[in-house]
């Protein structure tokens, strides 16, 4: 799964990153794959950063809509069956990163 994981990653990472615009400002990163353990679903991260107002909705409804592209793109590129139906999600891991690190932050400094 975790062979299947990563190889998800790059491919959908090169297709998002270079078949996909988004509005001036937006960059998405794909950050991490989890496939189940059937290999029939794959939820792919992203990170979305920008200063552009509600930037993740812009982003999420993009590759919605985009979906069913990028799901033939992949099952041209494996050769695996069945190839995972994917769908798309937000990492808010590095946003509880950020978080945790302001707040350790904070602490130190009333130290």
């Amino acid at each position: 799964i975790e062979k299947v994981n990563v190889l998800l990653r790059e491919l959908a990472a090169g297709i998002v990153g270079r078949e996909l615009e988004f509005a001036e400002g937006i960059l998405v990163t794909v950050t991490r794959v989890s496939t189940s353990g059937d290999l029939r679903y794959a939820t792919i991260f992203v990170s979305v950063l920008g200063g552009v107002k509600d930037a993740e909705e812009t982003v999420m409804t993009a590759l919605a809509r985009e979906t069913a592209g990028i799901q033939r793109k992949l099952n041209r590129k494996l050769s695996m069956r069945p190839v995972p139906k994917i769908r798309f999600a937000i990492d808010r891991g590095e946003q509880h990163r950020e978080r945790i690190e302001k707040l350790l932050a904070e602490n130190e400094e009333k130290r």
